[in-house]
């Protein structure tokens, strides 16, 4: 592991036991088979989040930016379970909160799936959102409570 990477990048001793880590698709990616750094990144995150109790999960629909029906993606699935990842539903109230974030910051359905990982966090009482590019995580987590973004490029 990267040893300039603080294992608790957001402070989260003390931290409420509602806390959860949502995953991004680039987060399960870095889990299946990514880079070696990111890979550390993502697994001291969720190493850190189990040490404290606190569930790691990620929405099913990042499983459409991850899976493509090739033997690659029993990788990723391998992966979902090694770790015990919680995959989250894309309900009607997930829905219907992820079009209301979007709304809010002028976007359109391109940024659909970061707004479902929000839109779960925020309904689940706040998350961590791991991923490698956190500014469209971050202005659809300004209009959300207690979602904090955790930038696994940093």
């Amino acid at each position: 592991m990267d040893a300039g990477w603080r294992l608790d990048p957001l402070n989260l001793v003390g931290a409420p036991g509602w806390l959860m880590l949502l995953l991004d698709s680039e987060a399960i990616s870095a889990v299946a088979q990514g880079p070696r750094r990111r890979r550390d990144r993502v697994r001291a995150l969720m190493a850190l989040m189990r040490a404290r109790e606190l569930p790691v999960g990620t929405v099913a629909a990042v499983l459409a930016e991850v899976v493509r029906g090739h033997p690659r993606d029993a990788g990723v699935f391998a992966g979902l379970r090694r770790e015990r990842v919680q995959v989250h539903p894309v309900d009607t109230r997930v829905g219907v909160r992820a079009g209301q974030l979007l709304g809010a910051v002028g976007a359109g359905s391109d940024l659909a799936v970061d707004a479902f990982v929000v839109a779960v966090a925020d309904l689940q009482g706040g998350a961590v959102v791991a991923t490698v590019d956190p500014s469209d995580m971050r202005r659809l987590a300004s209009h959300a409570t207690s979602v904090e973004v955790a930038n696994l490029e940093e």
